[in-house]
């Protein structure tokens, strides 16, 4: 059965190291969103994660250096991949003209 890789001591020391670091840098806020971060409650949208600059899907490590701490909800909207684009309808014009 595969594990998470997120759930191993290496990812939770690191994560750990993470948070410790941008406490005694007074990192207060998300850099994306510019909420307050919570620290202190898990789980709720602006609860602080440890979220890779560059995913480690897309080649990223799991160093110090690559990760950052932003708020739950932009961890998870950001997920591995770029953000996504909102999908509008294209829009169609007829190429002949009927004569009614």
């Amino acid at each position: 059965m595969a594990t998470s890789r997120t759930g191993t001591g290496k990812w939770r020391r690191l994560r750990a190291e993470a948070i410790r670091r941008a406490l005694a840098n007074g990192q207060t806020n998300c850099p994306h969103c510019r909420t307050h971060l919570d620290y202190d409650t898990p789980q709720r949208p602006n609860s602080a994660e440890a979220d890779h600059i560059i995913p480690y899907a897309r080649g990223g490590t799991d160093t110090i250096d690559n990760v950052h701490i932003i708020c739950r909800l932009c961890n998870q909207t950001k997920g591995a991949g770029k953000t996504r684009k909102r999908r509008t309808p294209k829009r169609v014009q007829p190429t002949t003209r009927v004569p009614w």
